[in-house]
């Protein structure tokens, strides 16, 4: 069935998506890696969508109330109620529900008038796309996420408790393990190896883990 339309969010959506690791093992039992290489690559690019999509593993880092949001301002990411006479934070993340249903799921906080316009090119897109998730059985496991930008310099994402800071390139922690998150097929980015992967300090990922996750 084509999408028509992006639905809204949904805190019960949110708390469906796996925990991280649980969304890792789910991704190396699928063979993500292979998936990324042979599939979702050239999908993105024939469709002329790797410059406003990049391909997200569905996970979150921690639990929130019904009235909050995941919104990033600033590079710090963090729980967010509705705040009066502030504009609403734009949608950056994106997943199916159960019905399929595309929703999104974590968002930013600007006043840019850049936030993505889904049009009929876009939503033929998301159609495509939801039925080669389908195709696979990937429909909890990938999603979508808001292009950075060409000249995108990297980041390095410290979450701890209910807070994620990014930090810059310069600043990167090292000895990471790192686990990929987002993917983006763009030449520029994709020459660099440029991705969003995940680190925890404990092996089962517990509410409240020191999660490291990198961009570029």
């Amino acid at each position: 069935m084509a999408v028509s339309t992006i639905a809204s969010y949904s805190h019960d959506h949110f708390h469906r998506l796996p925990m991280l690791q649980d969304a890792r093992d789910t991704y190396l039992q699928a063979g993500g890696d292979d998936l990324i290489d042979r599939v979702f690559k050239d999908f993105f690019v024939e469709a002329g969508m790797d410059t406003t999509f990049g391909l997200s593993m569905l996970h979150r880092h921690f639990d929130i109330a019904t009235n909050q949001k995941v919104v990033d301002y600033n590079g710090t990411s963090s729980p967010w109620s509705n705040i009066p006479g502030m504009e609403e934070p734009k949608p950056h993340l994106w997943a199916f529900d159960q019905d399929g249903l595309l929703k999104p799921t974590e968002f930013r906080y600007t006043k840019q008038k850049d936030d993505i316009t889904f049009g009929q090119k876009e939503l033929e897109f998301v159609t495509q796309l939801k039925e080669k998730l389908e195709q696979f059985g990937l429909t909890k496991l990938f999603g979508l996420a808001r292009y950075p930008g060409d000249d995108f310099p990297g980041s390095c994402e410290i979450t701890q408790g209910m807070s994620s800071v990014n930090l810059r390139p310069q600043d990167y922690p090292d000895g990471l393990i790192h686990i990929p998150t987002i993917w983006w097929f763009s030449e520029p980015l994709f020459k660099r190896g440029c991705r969003c992967t995940c680190n925890a300090s404990a092996k089962d990922h517990p509410h409240g883990a020191h999660v490291i996750t990198i961009t570029g």
